[in-house]
C-alpha cells in the first residue's frame, strides 16, 4: 500500500468545485489511473470521486490484488465468469449503491463522453471503449442528475504533474532506456528492423517488471533504417523486414507504459562507424534539442522551444527537413495534447507541464536522425526525465 499524491487529489477537488461538478464518473484507463493510480487490466473497471475526497474504485475480482485501497475504496465485482453475470446488471447494480451512498440524487456529474484519442489498458490486445450502451446505463441509473462531458476538463487538470508523477515518468523512462540500451549494444548489419524491435521490447518486458517497484510494463518499438526507411520516422511507421546494411542510420521510436504512465523516446544509431555527414547532421539535432528544451521554463510560450530549435537547424542549414512540431504532452498517454510545441502555439508553459522535445531531420538519400527525450519544465528551467544524449 502507498501513500496517496496528495497533490493531485486536492488538485482534482479544487478545481472541480471550480467547475461545478459533484463527482466525476471514469472508465478510461487513462483517467481511471489518475484518480486511483490503478492501471486496469481489461478496462472493465469504474472510478467515482466526489469533490469533498470520497472516491471508489470498482475493479473486477480478477484484478483486485493489483488495485491500492489507500487510493479509494476497492469494490470488486464478478467478471468473465459463467458465476458472474451480466456485465452491465452488474455496472447497474453498483453505480446506483454509489449514487445512493454518495449523496448523488441530484448532483452534476462529469463523465467522459468526447475522447478520440485513449490509452490502452495493459491487455492492449483488444481496447475497450465505454460506448453509447455505457452512456445509455449512466442516463438511467443517474436520472435526477446533470451528467456533463468532462473531456476538457480531465485534459486540463492533468496537465500540470505533480512531484508523485514526475517520480513515475521518470521511472517509465528508466525502463524504456534499458529497451534502448539493449538496442546500442547489439545493433548490428543483417538484423531486420522487427528483429531489432523485438531486441529493444524484449529487454522492457523481461527486466522492466520488478524494478523500483515496477508492476505491469509494456513497450511498442517502431524501427526505421536506411536512407529511406528512416526518413519514414516523421510518422508511426511499422517495423519491416528490410535488413540493416552497414553504414545505415537506424532510428526506433518507443513507447513505454509502466503501471499506466508513459515514456516517449526516440534513438538513433549507426550500424557501424557513422561518417562525418551523418556526425554532423546528428550533432546539429542535438543542439536543436538542447536549445529547445532550455526553452522550457514556465511563461515561456509554448512556440517558444519550437523556434529555438528552428534556428539552430537553420544555422545549420538543416530547417528544410525539419517538417514536424518539436513536442507533445506525455503522462497518461503516449500522446498527450498539452502542450504542442509548434510554429504559432501561444499557450504558456506552466511548472509541473511534461512534454517530448523531438526535433528531428529528413534527408532524402542521407536518411532521417530524431532525438527525443521527455523534459519536465521545472520552476528554474527544464528537468530531464530520461537521459540525454551527447554528440557523436
Amino acid at each position: 500500500m502507498k501513500a496517496p499524491d496528495v497533490d493531485r487529489l486536492d488538485r482534482v477537488r479544487r478545481e472541480m468545485v471550480s467547475a461545478r461538478l459533484d463527482a466525476l464518473i471514469c472508465r478510461l484507463p487513462e483517467n481511471v489511473v489518475y484518480l486511483t493510480d490503478y492501471w486496469p487490466h481489461h478496462a472493465f473497471s469504474v472510478a467515482v470521486f466526489t469533490k469533498d475526497g470520497k472516491s471508489i474504485l470498482f475493479v473486477p475480482e480478477v484484478e483486485v490484488d493489483y488495485a491500492d485501497p489507500a487510493w479509494a475504496r476497492v469494490s470488486s465485482f464478478g467478471w468473465g465468469l459463467l458465476k458472474d453475470g451480466d456485465l452491465y446488471a452488474n455496472y447497474r447494480r453498483l453505480l446506483s449503491q454509489a449514487k445512493q451512498e454518495l449523496g448523488l440524487r441530484s448532483a452534476r456529474i462529469g463523465i467522459e463522453q468526447s475522447f478520440e484519442v485513449v490509452g490502452p489498458s495493459y491487455r492492449a490486445a483488444e481496447p475497450v471503449v465505454p460506448a453509447q450502451p455505457w452512456k445509455v446505463m449512466l442516463d438511467d441509473v443517474f436520472a435526477g442528475c446533470e451528467l456533463v462531458d468532462a473531456a476538457a476538463f480531465l485534459q486540463s487538470v492533468r496537465t500540470c504533474k505533480t512531484p508523485y508523477e514526475l517520480r513515475k515518468l521518470r521511472l517509465a523512462n528508466e525502463v524504456a532506456e534499458m529497451g534502448m540500451r539493449e538496442f546500442l549494444a547489439r545493433l548490428e548489419p543483417g538484423m531486420t528492423e522487427a528483429q531489432v524491435g523485438a531486441v529493444v521490447e524484449a529487454k522492457i518486458r523481461g527486466d522492466g517488471p520488478g524494478h523500483k517497484g515496477a508492476r505491469l510494463v509494456r513497450a511498442m518499438a517502431e524501427v526505421g533504417t536506411g536512407p529511406v526507411g528512416s526518413t519514414k520516422g516523421t510518422l508511426l511507421v511499422p517495423s519491416s523486414v528490410r535488413r540493416v546494411e552497414e553504414g545505415d542510420v537506424v532510428m526506433v521510436e518507443l513507447a513505454t507504459v509502466v503501471d499506466g504512465y508513459w515514456s516517449d523516446l526516440t534513438y538513433v544509431a549507426v550500424a557501424g562507424e557513422p561518417t562525418v555527414r551523418q556526425k554532423e547532421v546528428h550533432n546539429a539535432v542535438l543542439e536543436a534539442q538542447q536549445a529547445a528544451a532550455r526553452e522550457l521554463r514556465p511563461g515561456a510560450l509554448f512556440s517558444d522551444p519550437d523556434a529555438a530549435a528552428r534556428r539552430v537547424l537553420e544555422k545549420a542549414k538543416l530547417a528544410e527537413y525539419f517538417v514536424h512540431i518539436t513536442g507533445h504532452g506525455v503522462g497518461l498517454r503516449y500522446h498527450e495534447f498539452v502542450p504542442f510545441l509548434m510554429p504559432g502555439a501561444d499557450g504558456v508553459l506552466q511548472e509541473g507541464m511534461v512534454t517530448s522535445v523531438e526535433p528531428g531531420v529528413y534527408i532524402e538519400g542521407f536518411g532521417g536522425i530524431r532525438i527525443e527525450d521527455n523534459v519536465a519544465v521545472g520552476a528554474d528551467g527544464p528537468m530531464f526525465l530520461s537521459t540525454p544524449r551527447k554528440p557523436w
